[in-house]
């Protein structure tokens, strides 16, 4: 009996809705997730994973190799013949890259494929951060909407009474009808927007797509106040990865030029085995062991032209590398002109929205006592909600130019700290 009460209560709480509790996903978790699910990401893991075993191959050519040769022989000779067999080990060492290192050309490309990793990260970060924030503008903006709605359904309704009285004509219903179905088309357009974000979050981080999915809200407003990005320190340049990757290019490089006189450096060799001599006329069978040094004499300039194709090459990566350098401090410098002139913006956009929000009120007085006509109602109330979009607009780009200018300079956790700036308006 207990525990039918139990499946009552439960099936009541189902169909009451108090189960379909929202399924909040916040910045940081989207942020954890996309590194996760990115399949680029994991590529660049592999990659990293076979730069890994291209050491292990590398230093192996610094250690004595072996070869065995097993062989037989048959001569035909007049007037006999025979037969030899035989078994031979050989040992070949290289000096050039046991005493030069040559493993350390492998060594710094693992590092160019874990910076290229870390690139991969940032990439799929940026994404997944671009359009968590997309869907807070438009979430916001979706209430924008909703509030204007309401206010043209109150203000049809005043019209309507006012035409019944034979104060108005019938052109303002029909204007402000007019005006709300672009403002619920306008609607269905963010929702869909909404929607088609949502779920491109979900494919990139794996999560489920439910109705009540819904992504914690940031509080933009203070964190924009909060931000302080005053000065450009050249120093951050140099963490971005793309930088990085480069760098490790040229050190790559320069140290190719450097091994590539490892040709240079002698072999040494040792070998033996038995010989089963099948000669009448000889001792028999006999041992034989060898050693001795191989050393290059001369190659026609060989190596002289690979170390200047190498110093040539490398002079190249140095280029692009302080190419990289400047365009990254102008991309920087851009985007701190564009925050503080955003920051300039928003300042002016909300001094607007007050005088915009004192104009409707006096609006909403003025019509009622046929002081304005209904279009100029209409066109007062529209300019306070574009302004009040155009200002989540604005925040929304103060966002991403700041989420850039933190992916730049690899600062992750700062983009993760954005979500600790929860809004608790509502």
């Amino acid at each position: 009996m207990f525990k039918t009460w139990i499946l009552i209560i439960g099936l009541f709480l189902s169909l009451s809705g108090f189960s379909q509790e929202a399924y909040v996903v916040t910045l940081a978790r989207c942020i954890d997730s996309v590194q996760k699910y990115s399949f680029r990401l994991q590529a660049e893991t592999f990659n990293t994973e076979a730069a890994l075993k291209n050491l292990d191959v590398s230093h192996t050519r610094s250690l004595p190799f072996l070869t065995g040769d097993i062989g037989i022989e048959g001569r035909s000779l007049k007037p006999y013949g025979f037969g030899q067999q035989w078994t031979l080990v050989h040992g070949d060492w290289s000096l050039g890259d046991f005493i030069k290192k040559t493993d350390q050309v492998a060594r710094q490309e693992v590092v160019t494929a874990q910076l290229m990793q870390e690139q991969e990260r940032l990439d799929g970060i940026s994404r997944v951060t671009s359009l968590f924030m997309n869907v807070l503008q438009k979430e916001k903006e979706r209430e924008l909407l909703n509030e204007r709605i309401r206010l043209l359904e109150t203000h049809r309704i005043v019209a309507t009474s006012l035409w019944q009285a034979g104060v108005r004509t019938r052109l303002d219903i029909l204007q402000t009808e007019s005006e709300l179905s672009v403002a619920k088309e306008e609607k269905v357009r963010v929702i869909v927007d909404i929607r088609n974000s949502i779920q491109e979050i979900t494919k990139l981080t794996g999560m489920t797509m439910l109705d009540t999915f819904q992504l914690e809200t940031i509080n933009t407003k203070d964190l924009i106040r909060q931000v302080n990005i005053s000065e450009l320190d050249n120093q951050l340049v140099t963490e971005n990865p793309l930088y990085q990757v480069l760098l490790s290019k040229v050190q790559t490089r320069q140290l190719q030029t450097e091994l590539i006189s490892a040709q240079r450096w002698p072999h040494v060799f040792a070998g033996g085995g038995y010989f089963v001599d099948g000669d009448p006329t000889s001792d028999g069978n006999y041992w034989t062991i060898q050693t001795g040094i191989a050393f290059p004499i001369y190659q026609w300039g060989s190596i002289n032209y690979q170390k200047e194709e190498s110093e040539a090459l490398e002079k190249s990566l140095n280029m692009e590398l302080l190419d990289l350098n400047r365009e990254l401090l102008i991309h920087l410098e851009k985007t701190m002109i564009r925050l503080e002139e955003l920051n300039n913006m928003l300042g002016l956009q909300e001094d607007r929205l007050e005088t915009l929000k004192e104009a409707q009120s006096l609006a909403d007085i003025n019509y009622k006592a046929g002081l304005i006509t209904n279009l100029e109602y209409l066109v007062t109330q529209q300019r306070n909600t574009t302004t009040m979009i155009t200002i989540e607009e604005t925040r929304l780009e103060y966002i991403l130019n700041l989420i850039e200018y933190y992916l730049v300079t690899n600062q992750v956790q700062k983009i993760k700290e954005m979500g600790t700036y929860t809004d608790t308006s509502n």
